[in-house]
């Protein structure tokens, strides 16, 4: 179902990039981001309680607490260090995706950490390939790097023929039919290939990622996804939802105030409560996976 619902939706953005005029397609994408990307990380907290299976209001509090250190610590080293900064988040990342992608299809294999990352990182790779000179219009300034000087082409090959490899290698503890994920990688291609980077990591962002990662978390929470277990967990973690939209509101109304570091301090931002989604992300789908 999951899978129907990806390609019937990569599909639609698709023929509205190609179709569309006024810029129909970035609204969507923003919509998309701002309604189910920023939903799938806002039930962490809800989460991590459960993990630890407590309702304790100390608990809780310290929780938070922590969670918010881990993203200040996060702000502050991309701030301060923005090319090591993106690489990190570049690496982590890319296991990120590969791992929601991956987690259920190799519960066996031992190298699940290089397919995962390798993986996730043909996904980036395939994005900056295709929307190079708008990546590097953004890239460029924010990580005070120049990045036109790498071979992406190049690296973009490397990884794919070590993805290629490792699934050759790891064949018998693969839990996944190797053309159809050829198949969704070129869906994926063209998706990219046929609208620009906002629309690009908008669709992969929510439609390839977040929206399984949403099913995944609804399953993890109540064992079971339906309507019901759909509307709780929309209910546990709209309030959350709600204060990353007044933050986010709050960053770009009041821009002018932080000058030409703007769309740094948002960039950094947006890394870094990122960071901490992702590792509790892993510590839920690795137990889950045992």
């Amino acid at each position: 179902m999951l899978s129907k619902i990806k390609i019937i939706s990569s599909i639609f953005i698709i023929w509205i990039s190609l179709y569309s005029f006024s810029n129909i397609d970035i609204i969507v994408a923003s919509i998309f981001i701002l309604s189910i990307g920023l939903g799938h990380g806002a039930c962490d907290i809800t989460l991590i309680t459960t993990k630890l299976n407590t309702s304790s209001f100390k608990i809780k509090a310290v929780i938070i607490f922590l969670y918010i250190l881990t993203a200040f610590t996060a702000f502050l080293v991309v701030y301060n260090l923005p090319l090591i900064g993106f690489i990190t988040f570049l690496l982590i990342s890319s296991y990120h995706f590969g791992e929601q992608h991956f987690h259920n299809k190799l519960s066996n294999s031992k190298m699940k950490f290089w397919h995962f990352s390798l993986y996730g990182m043909v996904i980036f790779l395939l994005m900056i390939e295709t929307n190079k000179e708008s990546v590097i219009d953004i890239l460029n300034p924010l990580i005070e790097s120049e990045i036109n000087q790498f071979p992406i082409q190049t690296i973009l090959f490397v990884f794919m023929g070590l993805t290629a490899l490792l699934w050759i290698v790891d064949y018998k503890n693969l839990r996944f039919s190797i053309p159809k994920e050829l198949f969704y990688l070129l869906v994926i291609y063209v998706l990219f290939y046929n609208t620009n980077l906002i629309v690009s990591f908008a669709s992969y962002f929510v439609i390839w990622h977040s929206i399984p990662s949403i099913h995944d978390q609804i399953h993890y929470l109540y064992k079971d996804v339906s309507k019901k277990t759909i509307l709780l967990y929309l209910k546990k973690s709209g309030y959350y939802w709600a204060v990353s939209i007044a933050g986010l509101i709050f960053l770009v109304s009041y821009g002018e105030i932080m000058g030409e570091n703007f769309y740094r301090i948002l960039y950094s931002f947006v890394v870094s409560v990122t960071i901490p989604h992702i590792f509790l992300i892993n510590n839920i789908l690795s137990e889950s996976n045992q």
